[in-house]
């Protein structure tokens, strides 16, 4: 929480500092490219239990279930386009590609001379597709805010394995085991929020930003057999990036 509002302190200030000799001039078509942060929200219910992504499965002692996430991080770029109208409205589509997120829970005992363990490897690839309508209150500050809808979708895939070692009759060590890769996917539709700060630069073709957004998307549907998987697949995303205006004089 606290990078979040040094981050919106920084929109803030660069708003009003930075961008008073904005040309403010770029209107037209327009591509970009970003980099962006996404704290992931992760939280909700599966198949009547509740849900917290980072969270084991085991949900031991009635605690949420979960895919055991390291941490709730996501980290991705963001082609765009979009179109900006006049000097106060643009509209942008962009298309969120995260780094798949891996993690791993396992358990093991040990019962005499043998060993068994098994457990499971899970990999999360998620992709967004963010349809937005933007609003400049002040064209030559650069600020502006931001909002629309956030269609979510993630691929998965689980890698169950188990295996047991243990010492044979004639005192050789034996280890044996066995694995199954399942996978399937789930959408969610939602809306984006957001504010952002625009940046001069040499160019009338090109401007810099940065912006803060919050999304909420919710699945509902069946995942891995299982009813009612109710998951927010949003959270609150730090991007900035570069617009390029192709048609626009120098």
């Amino acid at each position: 929480m606290k990078i979040l509002v040094l981050w919106v302190a920084i929109l803030a200030g660069a708003g009003l500092a930075s961008n008073a000799q904005a040309e403010s001039e770029q209107t037209g078509f327009f591509l970009g490219g970003a980099g962006g942060f996404q704290w992931f929200s992760g939280s909700g219910t599966w198949n009547g239990f509740d849900f917290e992504i980072d969270q084991p499965l085991s949900g031991e002692d009635g605690s949420p279930i979960g895919l055991s996430w390291d941490n709730r991080a996501l980290l991705g770029i963001k082609p765009m386009a979009g179109y900006r109208f006049n000097r106060s409205f643009a509209v942008q589509v962009g298309y969120n590609l995260n780094i798949p997120k891996s993690s791993q829970q396992t358990y093991s005992e040990t019962d005499g001379i043998v060993t068994y363990e098994q457990g499971m490897t899970v990999e999360w690839t998620q992709r967004n597709v963010e349809v937005l309508g933007i609003y400049y209150p002040d064209a030559e500050l650069g600020y502006y805010f931001f909002g629309g809808l956030d269609l979510a979708r993630a691929e998965t895939k689980i890698t169950l394995f188990e295996n047991a070692d243990y010492i044979d009759n004639v005192g050789d060590s034996i280890s044996a085991g066995d694995f199954e890769v399942l996978s399937d996917h789930i959408t969610a539709t939602g809306f984006i929020l957001g504010a952002g700060v625009e940046f001069a630069s040499d160019s009338n073709k090109r401007v810099a930003f940065a912006s803060v957004q919050y999304s909420r998307s919710m699945t509902d549907g069946a995942f891995f057999g299982t009813d009612d998987f109710k998951v927010d697949m949003g959270g609150i995303s730090l991007v900035a990036g570069i617009k390029w205006y192709p048609f626009v004089p120098k």
